[in-house]
């Protein structure tokens, strides 16, 4: 979540703010405790402690107070199991059902609060810092849109890989998607998501480039997003898709493709999503929900599509032949990087980052004469309020 590879990795002595704790990340730690534990635990755990060494006397100290006869009486439980959204969301896909499974959070997705662009501001989750560049440079400005599953954008923690290759070369800025990476409420369609990060960005970055970033499905938002800013007269320098599929209804049929949304393979012990309830995974369907039967309309933005050299096991067994290799409706450049669609983004996260790089690098003079073509006139391209 910090990007630390292991515990022996902490700097002795120091608090937990300087470990690089935040709002969110001291929300999503005391979360994964909570569940771990089987104790409530208060909302700012985090900050009402120092240092790792007082949270851990904290967290004893609350073992210890809790009743072994209130751990769980299994003989009920096993009588009457309790189950959740996230819970049956994973016993769906186990049974190789991973449509069936989908279709259950955006069912869910219907009664989560919803917000209008005209309120988007009150919703928009502020940025979190994930790479610092060189001072003055006049270097681009990442913005990261991660994947919108809960256990993938917890911060895009799990990549800290690829955003540790762009320090002290590029900023990176990361946008949690309103519902999931922070709040409750969802966009309640594609032109208040749209408006909504397009001004958050804004908001948050200064006059210099941009390259909009997005991951896996998180492209599906930067492109969105990309397209919002050229209405705006802010044309972004860039806009990377990290292996994003384009779903359409020619789809049917590719489970596959169902199964990058499954979660991913985690140590023993860790829960895979967060939040004192499901509302992060029922969020994840919304996103799903609202994204269904769109065609990403065009820009001017210079795009490239980050393709992963391997299919997922699932992909392999699934696809036939290339099926399984993403492609996108619009223009763009294309490079394959080592890995499949989750290693490219760890274990060979140092080879995307550079390939992104040298991109960013090298289409540098063709985005200096990038303008604004005009503003299309669609409904979803209407101006924020």
């Amino acid at each position: 979540m910090l990007g630390y590879p292991h515990a022996d990795a902490l700097p002795a002595g120091r608090s937990l703010t300087e470990l690089g704790f935040d709002s969110l990340t001291a929300m999503q730690i005391r979360n994964r405790w909570s569940t771990a534990l089987g104790i409530r635990l208060s909302a700012a755990l985090v900050f009402e402690h120092r240092t790792t060494g007082e949270l851990a006397r904290h967290l004893l100290g609350r073992l210890s107070d809790t009743p072994a006869a209130a751990a769980a009486p299994e003989a009920a439980e096993a009588e009457r199991p309790a189950y959740t959204l996230s819970s049956l969301f994973r016993s769906v896909s186990a049974c190789g059902q991973p449509v069936a499974a989908m279709h259950l959070l955006v069912t869910a997705s219907w009664a989560l609060p919803t917000f209008t662009a005209a309120r988007g501001h009150e919703h928009a989750p502020p940025p979190i810092r994930r790479s610092h560049g060189r001072p003055g440079s006049g270097r681009p400005t990442v913005v990261y849109f991660p994947a919108y599953h809960p256990s993938l954008a917890s911060g895009g923690g799990d990549f800290p890989r690829f955003h540790r290759a762009f320090h002290d070369d590029l900023d990176v800025l990361e946008f949690p998607h309103p519902g999931i990476g922070a709040g409750s409420a969802v966009p309640e369609d594609r032109a208040a998501l749209a408006c909504t990060q397009a001004e958050n960005v804004l908001a948050h970055t200064g006059d210099g480039p941009l390259v909009i970033v997005g991951r896996s499905a998180g492209g599906n938002v930067a492109h969105l997003v990309a397209r919002r800013l050229e209405s705006m007269d802010r044309v972004p320098a860039g806009l990377v898709l990290l292996d994003t599929y384009h779903i359409t209804p020619d789809d049917h049929g590719k489970d596959w493709l169902l199964s990058l949304a499954a979660p991913p393979p985690r140590d023993s012990g860790r829960p895979l999503f967060t939040g004192d309830d499901d509302s992060a995974l029922a969020a994840m369907g919304a996103y799903n929900r609202i994204f269904l039967g769109w065609h990403p309309e065009p820009v001017t933005t210079p795009t490239l599509l980050v393709r992963a050299l391997r299919p997922t096991p699932a992909m392999a067994a699934s696809a036939d032949a290339d099926d399984w290799r993403t492609s996108w409706p619009s223009a763009h450049d294309v490079l394959d990087v080592p890995g499949d669609h989750l290693t490219m983004m760890r274990e060979h996260a140092q080879s995307t980052a550079s390939a992104v790089r040298t991109w960013i690098e090298a289409s540098s003079a063709d985005r200096a004469r990038t303008h604004r073509a005009g503003r299309p006139d669609t409904a979803e391209q209407q101006d924020c309020p």
